[in-house]
């Protein structure tokens, strides 16, 4: 039954206009960025820049993977979702996510990193298809 349904649907006649398109292309692109902004991102930044920021150094090493690979995932993206490019703001973050800072130096690159996501985090939501 539900393969029927399928057929169906993917036979029928789809919009081509440009403004559709457009639309789809958009909230494609913003499915990605869900996929790494998540619960799990938040709950990093707030661990790093919460009122009660003090992350336990074994969980300083996770975090910075996290943002790591949510940086990846924003050198994807970012491109497609903002315009113009912000060349700056992804500049730095790069830059935080090559770094590897000694362990006495990790909590403040960390501060560092999270402000530089949370930048990219509002432009993000600032933008509108």
């Amino acid at each position: 039954m539900t393969a029927d349904v399928a057929v169906r649907l993917l036979g029928e006649r789809a919009s081509d206009d440009r403004e559709t398109l457009s639309v789809v292309l958009y909230a494609l692109r913003r499915s990605l960025a869900a996929e790494v902004i998540d619960e799990r991102l938040y709950e990093g930044l707030e661990a790093v820049l919460g009122e009660y920021a003090h992350p336990a150094p074994h969980l300083v090493t996770a975090i910075a993977t996290r943002f790591c690979k949510a940086t990846t995932t924003f050198v994807e993206i970012v491109p497609y979702l903002l315009r113009p490019y912000p060349v700056d703001e992804m500049r730095l973050l790069i830059h935080l996510s090559a770094e590897h800072p000694h362990p006495d130096d990790a909590p403040g690159h960390l501060r560092r990193f999270a402000l530089a996501i949370l930048a990219i985090l509002d432009l993000i939501g600032d933008t509108a298809p």
